[in-house]
């Protein structure tokens, strides 16, 4: 992520509503991939700083559940980020459950927000699925479901199918998730890590599949078409096998070669990302959009060791529980070649136009 300012001069953040420096209104613009810095204009719209009229995204005027900004050309009453929303958390239960499901919500929109940002900054352009039902995307946001005239619940499971990525908004509970964490003795369980790992598949399914390069994805991870729910049922049965340590970034990436992908790019997003901010901050000396593969990993070794110094100074669990092997190396590559590959044809298509 890198660094924004606010037209006073002091630091402004991605999730900010408002520079705490000096009370403006800031927001995000998915076309110029800034915040920015406004002034009333008018009843509802905005002056930015360079000039150009927003308005507030319905769900900032609604909820306060976002910091996008609309054009005043745009015929939609949603940002870019919240048009890929299908289902949002009930927000209008009597009682406390709409106030505890706004804060879950806030936190899903956060990081939801930031995963488009790092797409979009890697050269992946994304479509929601109202705008393109067989190639978008769309996220549901759902609750467990009580069982009328009982004590049972119907859990929701968080999981991509058919363009649409399913969350929990339990997830954005940090008991919830923390007791999950345990139940399943994960490393690391993040929302954050849930958005990356499913957008994972979507990318997998409507992107990178239709590249040459996808014929080599079972060198790499293994035959996709091993049967899934039998593969993950002996997962949870018997465990990942006693080395998972030496191919694979998870334990859970051992249980399919679709689940090894999806946490592979989840991991490589969230390597992107740290070594962008890391460089925005100056303690790396190259962004990571100006080097190959290698170079990011070499940055991104020492950069980990220093964060998890740090954490352990601090008195908790490491920032980045995991070791990155020579395999994992390579699946890595793997990634970063069908980005690359998809961004050189993109690249191609355009010029010939």
């Amino acid at each position: 992520m890198k660094k924004f300012y606010c037209k006073c001069g002091g630091e402004i953040f991605f999730e900010n509503r408002l520079c705490e420096s000096c009370g403006r209104f800031v927001g995000f613009d998915v076309e110029t991939m800034s915040l920015l810095t406004l002034e009333p204009h008018g009843e509802v719209n905005y002056r930015s700083s360079c000039g150009r009229i927003f308005r507030k995204c319905g769900n900032w005027i609604d909820f306060d559940t976002c910091n996008w900004l609309v054009s005043e050309k745009s015929n939609h009453r949603l940002c870019f980020g919240c048009q890929f929303n299908r289902t949002i958390p009930n927000q209008t239960n009597t009682g406390s459950t709409p106030q505890i499901n706004l804060f879950r919500w806030s936190r899903l929109e956060d990081a939801k927000k930031r995963l488009l940002y790092t797409l979009l900054t890697l050269g992946i352009p994304l479509k929601n699925g109202w705008e393109s039902p067989e190639g978008g995307l769309l996220f549901d946001f759902l609750e467990n479901i009580t069982i009328d005239g009982s004590d049972e619940i119907q859990p929701v499971t968080t999981g991509y199918a058919n363009g649409i990525i399913t969350i929990n908004i339990l997830e954005a509970d940090d008991v919830a998730r923390g007791q999950a964490k345990s139940n399943l003795n994960e490393r690391q369980r993040t929302v954050l890590g849930h958005f990356r790992h499913e957008v994972g598949h979507y990318c997998w399914e409507k992107i990178f599949s239709h590249l040459p390069l996808a014929e080599y994805f079972g060198e790499v991870f293994g035959e996709p078409k091993l049967s899934y729910q039998a593969s993950l049922n002996s997962y949870y049965e018997n465990g990942p096998p006693n080395n998972w340590h030496d191919a694979y970034i998870s334990a859970y990436a051992s249980s399919h070669p679709s689940e090894d992908w999806a946490e592979t790019w989840n991991h490589y997003l969230l390597i992107y990302e740290c070594l962008e901010t890391a460089y925005e901050l100056g303690l790396v000396d190259e962004s990571p959009s100006s080097t190959d593969i290698f170079g990011i990993l070499n940055r991104w070794q020492d950069l980990a060791v220093t964060m998890n110094q740090l954490s352990r100074s601090i008195g908790v669990n490491d920032a980045y529980p995991f070791i990155i092997t020579s395999r994992i190396k390579e699946k890595l590559n793997y990634v970063s070649s069908l980005i690359e590959s998809f961004k050189k044809r993109t690249l191609q298509e355009m010029n010939s136009l």
